[in-house]
């Protein structure tokens, strides 16, 4: 019988505790290489409206440095499909992880969504983070959604015309709008037909951003919009912020629609229900000022290369203290039947660092919601203005955009067509709103 030497013990033993150790190590390697893989879950499945190119090349780029950002996934739905199939997809269990959500559409889908409490996002967090106008999505109970980018609405210039007509430089106030450039750049015949127009305001059916214009002029009037009160909303698009200030609204209605008043006295007429489209109009080179999303500019240029054509932040008023423009905020929103909320939220977070939100907004073509990107001289002269535009812009709570156009379609033919005072129709108007919400 073969007895074991104490030398064979040692080398058995030795032998033993590698693989003891190797058994630890690849233990340890590879339940560090699962949670790694599966830092985000199985599948976060996001939705919305903004393109589908932006956020793929946007996930490209995440995934280069994160690889476990692989399990996420884009879809992009049209605007006017996104509302039914979201409730659709909640109602039959196959909701997805985060939605898109822009500011107009908040009061729509708020009961659908989990609000962040000031624990998970505090206040002075969002504050010394995110831009005044970002605050839209802040609600007593809570934030819904991290913001990331806004769409503010900006003036496009035709060189050309303004040129024509002695302008080297596009209206800076409202003032001179309606003094100078309006009466030298309309060009009508003599039966008062509008050849070239400076201005298309005035109706709401051939003009493309008119509700925004609309609470443009609110906001820069002082209106103090829509305010959540008691967990209701308050239709406060009449009432001033400043007590020195009356009928916000109806001021801002009765100007717009000034520049649709055929009267033989009036020299601001510069549109018709009768034209085409602003946008069409514009890119054909018989519109002045074209009132248009930050977003457009590629397009228009796109659309026709030949237009020589600039932008610029909208007039303000001449004695104006506080600077404001109209925007569309968007933010990465958690709804209540997501699948994974954990995920979704680790997710939401890594897509709005500074560095991934400056990477996707301009993919976007939008401006950037956090003050640290906002603060930066962005050397492409575009897009250094419509950043600085965004620092003044702000939103409004939408009781749905469908309904709210109705409203605002009706107020602006109510006063066009003489059926009421401005008035009154501004009255219908926040009446018929407060139904709606």
């Amino acid at each position: 019988m073969n007895t074991i030497r104490p030398f064979q013990i040692g080398i058995i033993g030795i032998f033993g505790v590698l693989a003891v150790v190797a058994i630890i190590v690849l233990t340890t390697y590879q339940t560090k290489k699962t949670q790694e893989e599966e830092a985000y879950g199985d599948r976060i499945v996001i939705w919305g409206t903004l393109s589908q190119d932006a956020f793929s090349k946007t996930f490209e780029n995440v995934t280069t440095n994160d690889k476990a950002f692989g399990v996420v996934s884009y879809q992009q739905f049209d605007e006017t499909e996104f509302d039914y199939e979201l409730v659709n997809a909640i109602a039959e269990g196959r909701s997805p992880d985060i939605v898109v959500l822009s500011s107009n559409a908040i009061v729509t889908h708020r009961s659908k969504l989990i609000p962040l409490s000031t624990e998970t996002l505090t206040d002075r967090y969002f504050r010394d983070t995110y831009i005044d106008g970002a605050e839209i999505f802040k609600f007593s109970e809570g934030t819904y959604g991290i913001p990331f980018a806004v769409d503010p609405l900006m003036m496009y210039w035709n060189r050309d015309l303004l040129a024509a007509q002695g302008f080297a430089l596009p209206p800076v106030t409202w003032e001179s709008v309606f003094t100078e450039y309006v009466p030298r750049l309309s060009v009508r015949d003599t039966s008062k037909n509008i050849l070239k127009s400076a201005l298309a305001f005035g109706e709401f059916a051939n003009v493309t951003h008119a509700k925004g214009t609309l609470l443009l002029l609110a906001l820069q009037t002082g209106s103090r919009m829509v305010v959540v009160e008691n967990d209701r909303y308050d239709v406060a698009l009449n009432t001033a912020i400043s007590s020195t200030d009356a009928a916000p609204f109806e001021n801002a209605v009765e100007f717009y629609t000034t520049f649709s008043n055929a009267n033989e006295a009036n020299k601001l007429y510069s549109w018709n229900r009768a034209m085409r489209h602003d946008t069409t109009e514009f890119l054909g080179g018989n519109l002045s000022l074209y009132f248009g999303l930050g977003s457009e500019y590629g397009d228009i240029a796109r659309k026709n290369p030949n237009l020589n054509f600039d932008i610029a932040k909208v007039p303000q008023g001449e004695n104006a203290t506080a600077l404001r423009t109209y925007g569309e905020f968007y933010a990465f929103a958690i709804p209540k039947t997501a699948k994974n909320p954990q995920g979704a939220f680790a997710v939401a977070n890594i897509l709005t660092t500074k560095e991934t939100i400056d990477f996707l907004v301009r993919e976007l073509s939008l401006a950037p919601v956090r003050r640290d990107l906002v603060s930066l001289q962005d050397q492409n002269p575009y897009r250094k203005l419509v950043i600085e535009s965004a620092i003044i812009a702000r939103g409004w709570l939408d009781p749905s955009d469908a309904k709210s156009t109705e409203i605002f379609t009706q107020l602006v033919e109510d006063v066009v067509s003489n059926r009421l005072q401005v008035g009154d129709a501004v009255g219908d108007a926040i009446d018929r709103l407060i139904l709606a919400y």
